[in-house]
C-alpha cells in the first residue's frame, strides 16, 4: 500500500475567479456556516499533467481533482438525459431546460434521492423523483457513462500496479435540491462502506454539471487520509466482538449518523482532527473527475445554487481484480434500504 503523507502540502492555491475561500458562505449538513478561516481550495490539476505529477499529489494529499478529464459536451448530454428521465416526477420548474436542471420549488424533502432519502426517511413508494432516480441507475446511457474511457484511463494513471482494474457496478447518482435543509452529504470516509476489502479502492466523484462553491459541491478535509485510518482502528477495535456482517456493516451499533462520522463540519475539524485542518472547496464544471483514496474525510456543502440548479454527480469505484475488493459493491445496482 502505497504510504499517504502524515505532513500538510503547502496549500497557497488561490481560486482565480473567486478569490479567498474565507468570501464563500459553506454550509454543512448540520445547518450552521463553516468558519471561513478553516476554509481553504482544493487545488486542481489539467488533465494533461504528466503521470509523476497525478501520483504525486494523489499519494501526498489523497485526492486529485483533474479538470477537463472528459468533454464538456458529453458530461452535459448525460445530465439532460437524466433529468428528462425524471421529469414526469415533477422535479424541474416548467418551461425550463432539462440540461440546466432547475428545481421546480416547493418542499425539498419531497424530492430527496438517493443518499438522501433514507436519512429523511423518504421511501421509493411515497416518492415518485426517488423511484425514477432508483430506476436510472440501471438504464443504458447511465451505464455507458460510468464505463467512460478516459475516467478509466486516469484510474491507471494513479493505480498503475493495477493490471486489471474493476468498476464497481454500484455507484449512487445523487441529486442535491436548492436550499435543501439538512440533505448536504455528512461527513465520512468511503472505507467506512467498503469494510469486506482492506482500503485499498479508488473512489472517482464526477460533478454532472457546473458545480460553483456555493452550490453543494464535495468539500475534502485536508490532510485527512491519515486520520481516516486512525478512526477506521479504532471501529475495528470496538467492532471486535461484533459478528463478521456486523463488523462489516457501516450502520452498526457502535456506528453513528448512518454510518458518517458527524453532520457539524466545523465542530468535526475542530474537536476530531487533532490539529489545524481546513475544508478545501472547488469551482467543478462540467468535465472535472475527482479522486480520493477510501480514508480521505469528505462531506459536502448544503446547495445555494443562485440561479436554483439541482446538484447532480455520480460515485464510482474502482478495485484491483487481482487483490482483495468489496464483492457487495461490485456485483450490483444501488437498491434503498440494501445495507452499503
Amino acid at each position: 500500500m502505497t504510504a499517504i503523507a502524515t505532513r500538510p502540502a503547502p496549500m497557497a492555491y488561490e481560486n482565480p475567479k473567486w478569490g479567498f475561500a474565507g468570501n464563500m458562505n459553506i454550509e454543512d449538513n448540520s445547518g450552521s456556516r463553516i468558519d471561513p478561516e478553516a476554509l481553504g481550495w482544493l487545488e486542481p490539476l489539467p488533465s494533461d499533467a504528466s503521470e509523476e505529477d497525478i501520483r504525486t499529489k494523489y499519494e501526498r494529499d489523497g485526492v486529485v481533482w483533474v479538470k477537463g478529464l472528459i468533454p464538456r459536451e458529453k458530461v452535459l448530454a448525460m445530465r439532460t438525459k437524466y433529468f428528462e428521465y425524471v421529469a414526469s416526477s415533477g422535479v424541474l420548474k416548467e418551461g425550463s431546460n432539462p440540461t440546466d436542471g432547475i428545481f421546480c420549488g416547493g418542499d425539498p424533502h419531497k424530492f430527496a434521492g438517493p443518499g438522501v432519502a433514507s436519512h429523511l426517511g423518504v421511501t421509493v413508494a411515497e416518492c415518485d423523483f426517488l423511484a425514477k432516480s432508483v430506476s436510472a441507475h440501471q438504464e443504458d446511457f447511465v451505464k455507458a457513462f460510468a464505463q467512460d474511457g478516459d475516467i478509466m484511463k486516469m484510474v491507471t494513471k494513479i493505480k498503475p500496479d493495477w493490471k486489471d482494474p474493476l468498476l464497481f457496478k454500484r455507484q449512487l447518482l445523487r441529486s442535491n435540491i436548492p436550499n435543501s435543509e439538512g440533505t448536504a452529504t455528512k461527513v465520512h470516509f468511503d472505507q467506512i462502506f467498503l469494510r469486506a476489502a482492506p482500503p485499498t479502492s479508488l473512489t472517482a466523484w464526477v460533478p454532472i454539471g457546473d458545480i460553483p462553491p456555493e452550490s453543494g459541491g464535495l468539500i475534502y478535509l485536508e490532510n485527512s487520509v491519515p486520520l481516516g485510518y486512525a478512526i477506521e482502528e479504532e471501529f475495528t477495535r470496538i467492532n471486535a466482538t461484533l459478528s463478521d456482517e456486523q463488523r462489516m456493516s457501516a450502520f452498526n451499533v457502535n456506528m453513528v449518523e448512518r454510518g458518517t462520522l458527524s453532520r457539524d463540519c466545523g465542530k468535526f475539524a475542530k474537536e476530531q482532527a487533532g490539529e489545524k485542518r481546513r475544508w478545501l472547496i472547488a469551482d467543478y464544471e462540467a468535465g472535472d473527475v475527482v479522486f480520493h483514496h477510501p480514508c480521505m474525510i469528505h462531506a459536502s456543502g448544503v446547495n445555494r445554487d443562485p440561479l436554483g440548479r439541482i446538484r447532480l454527480a455520480t460515485d464510482l469505484r474502482f478495485a484491483n481484480r487481482a487483490a482483495p475488493y468489496d464483492h457487495r459493491w461490485a456485483n450490483q445496482y444501488f437498491i434503498p434500504g440494501d445495507g452499503l
